[in-house]
């Protein structure tokens, strides 16, 4: 891609039943009102909110964490361990997390319950969650019509029609001492767009003055605080308890992060991302190490940027699922936030990303964002504002609310693999690494191999200590991010993308296989051509040495190819996502075949 082209087609063409209207706030800080007319495309929406329309809810899977119950009364302590055993399965299934639908029927009928029976359904389920090591905590709950029903059947399982039924949706969240659940967030847009700000207020839970008071909370650097730039990838975290409220906020001194994993039953771990375009090959870095979720925060006060395109392009082309925050809503002229919300819908309707544009403007919305954002079909959008505070809490619920998206407890068996993303050296301690635990689990003491060198060799390694999330811990398993002390290593012979791994002789390689997209190119690509290859923690020049039935590549062709790296061989995998760039991103691939 050039470096005068977006990532993603243009958005001039119009948007076929979408329009949108805005009432801007005041400088005393209203509220926005918006009215959007949208063509909601009811089949990208799986689960609905049970509050948030009502229709009937769609007919209850085997699988999944959410079970609907109608009423749970007079149990036998017989049907009592069939339900602790079915809530055990569905939380296994949530990693950690399910959604229990009081009140309605197996088909997704709201049949409701009356008040005597809705609490001891209620009872009963807290009863099922503490054999369980879980919490209960009421999402939402409504009264419902027992007028309508669908059919005689279910008409006749009302005795008193006029009597008032109650349904509701249930959070069972485990808890314990040591495990908690942890989603993984990259926050990225355009440099100037509130990033970091808004990371600051979620963590520290103090509004921004205007002045960069709460981005000066997350910066690392010095030269980040004096020109307000993030230029390098740094982490922060914010806390949930059992019950969904945040744990990071203190009336006294700000908690540590042992104090917020202490409390915490699930952690959302903010990756602050650079937005300028002279960082963006520490942004893609950032984006290949495999989170969870991508929030793009937009300015809506300078609207969609080139940058803007490149991480939306970046999200697709590593398929993560993403939303929309449109930022310093309290100070956005009317027209501009209008043209703003418009841009963005224009770009997800496009062919090449076919999203729906979903905005959150009450807690209904969030159950039912929350809920669908993993099947990565729907894209939520939230109006912001880190000064006046606006449309806030409806961000934390829907933090809270996020499921995992990845099955990380399938890998937990499988050899350990870590990937490395940064080095150290801690005085009185050593050679410190960081990274992600992508399959297995690894202890203090281990003895694994480290890996490749300049050469393509492994040698063998020692766990000297863990801390995961700043915090000294004897273990940590696939899905978290942790850091090893590692015994008799020196630093310089330590780099970003080797890997730890427990086999007995791991191989490097040269050269590998991909399936590839050529996202955008001015002119045809032809062998050896030479581009930055970006696959999880690797980031290394390769040369194209073949394509497979073509001659050359254009923008929008795929082909089957074949690359070398230029320096060292890379550890790497078959199935592993990859990006090729050029200055911006040129295009994406999958590895298909590794040449050891």
């Amino acid at each position: 891609m050039s470096e005068t082209k977006d990532p993603i087609p243009s958005t001039t063409e119009s948007v076929n039943g979408a329009t949108t209207t805005t009432k801007a706030s005041s400088s005393s800080g209203t509220e926005h009102k918006q009215v959007i007319n949208l063509e909601q495309d009811k089949e990208l929406i799986e689960e609905k909110s049970l509050l948030a329309s009502n229709e009937i809810l769609s007919k209850e899977s085997d699988d999944g964490n959410v079970e609907y119950k109608w009423k749970l009364v007079g149990l036998s302590e017989d049907r009592f361990k069939h339900l602790v055993t079915q809530m055990s399965y569905r939380l296994s299934e949530g990693q950690g997390e399910a959604i229990y639908e009081i009140g309605i029927n197996d088909d997704g009928y709201p049949l409701g319950l009356v008040e005597e029976e809705y609490r001891e359904t209620l009872g009963n389920i807290e009863k099922m969650a503490i054999e369980l090591q879980a919490t209960v905590s009421v999402i939402c709950e409504k009264q419902v019509s027992s007028e309508g029903k669908k059919n005689k059947k279910q008409a006749a399982t009302i005795t008193n029609p006029e009597e008032k039924r109650w349904v509701a949706e249930v959070l069972v969240r485990r808890f314990g001492e040591e495990e908690y659940l942890n989603v993984n967030i990259a926050v990225c847009g355009n440099v100037d767009s509130g990033k970091s700000t808004l990371i600051g207020v979620l963590t520290h839970g103090q509004l921004d003055n205007g002045r960069g008071l709460a981005r000066s909370n997350v910066f690392v650097h010095k030269h980040e605080l004096t020109t307000g730039r993030t230029s390098s990838i740094s982490h922060q975290i914010m806390g949930f308890d059992s019950k969904g409220d945040t744990v990071n906020y203190s009336n006294l001194q700000s908690p540590s992060w042992k104090d917020i994993i202490d409390k915490s039953s699930k952690v959302c771990t903010f990756i602050d991302l650079a937005g300028h375009e002279k960082y963006l090959k520490t942004t893609v870095f950032g984006m290949t190490t495999g989170p969870d979720y991508a929030l793009l925060c937009v300015g809506s006060n300078m609207g969609v940027t080139k940058m803007t395109k490149e991480h939306i392009g970046l999200c697709l082309a590593l398929k993560i699922p993403m939303f929309f925050c449109i930022t310093k809503v309290d100070i956005c002229p009317e027209n501009i936030l209008k043209q703003t919300i418009e841009t963005i819908h224009k770009i997800l309707k496009l062919p090449g990303v076919r999203k729906l544009p979903y905005h959150v403007k009450n807690d209904d919305d969030v159950l039912t964002c929350a809920k669908n954002l993993a099947s990565d079909r729907i894209c939520p959008m939230f109006l912001m504002s880190s000064v006046t505070g606006e449309n806030l809490q409806l961000l934390h619920k829907f933090l809270n609310l996020l499921p995992i998206r990845k099955d990380w407890e399938s890998l937990i068996d499988k050899p350990a693999q870590y990937v490395i993303d940064q080095t150290f050296f801690v005085s009185g301690v050593g050679t410190v690494v960081s990274g992600i635990v992508q399959s297995g689990s690894i202890s203090v003491n281990d003895k694994l191999m480290l890996g490749p060198d300049s050469n393509g060799h492994f040698r063998s390694v020692v766990i000297k200590s863990i801390h995961c999330k700043r915090v000294n811990v004897k273990r940590v398993h696939a899905g978290q991010q942790a850091s090893f002390a590692l015994k008799k290593e020196r630093r310089s012979g330590i780099r970003k993308g080797m890997v730890i791994v427990d086999e007995e002789e791991p191989k490097a390689v040269w050269e590998f296989e991909a399936d590839i997209l050529v996202l955008y190119h001015s002119t045809t690509i032809k062998e050896n051509y030479q581009p930055v290859i970006h696959c999880n923690c690797i980031r290394q020049s390769a040369k194209l040495v073949k394509i497979n039935d073509n001659e050359s590549l254009r923008t929008g062709e795929k082909a089957k190819v074949k690359f070398r790296f230029l320096f060292r061989p890379e550890y790497l995998r078959v199935g592993e996502r990859l990006i090729f760039r050029e200055g911006t991103t040129k295009g994406l691939g999958v590895i298909s075949q590794v040449f050891k």
